[in-house]
């Protein structure tokens, strides 16, 4: 495993996903879900999902990160409905 790749991979999806169309946060938050193990992936993760310009962003981004069946995706999706229900519970 390529750890600066990695890293270059997470910043880049992480760019991505300060997008102004949906479309590309989807698509970071699809990306991001598969380096969700990587600590710098953790914070734009949660990002995506508390999103609060489109709902399919979150909807997207936690769907991908339940299908890893893992630790790491679940533990993400647990910190966002933790941090975000009261301002983001629809």
């Amino acid at each position: 495993m390529d750890k600066e790749l990695r890293l270059a991979a997470v910043e880049a999806l992480g760019r991505l996903g300060r997008s102004d169309d949906y479309r590309d946060r989807a698509a970071a938050g699809q990306g991001l879900a598969g380096l969700a193990e990587e600590p710098e992936a953790f914070g734009l993760l949660l990002d995506l999902m508390l999103d609060s310009g489109d709902t399919y962003v979150t909807r997207v981004t936690a769907q991908a990160l339940l299908r890893r069946m893992d630790r790491s995706g679940l533990a993400a999706v647990a910190s966002a409905l933790a941090d975000g229900y009261p301002r983001h519970g629809d």
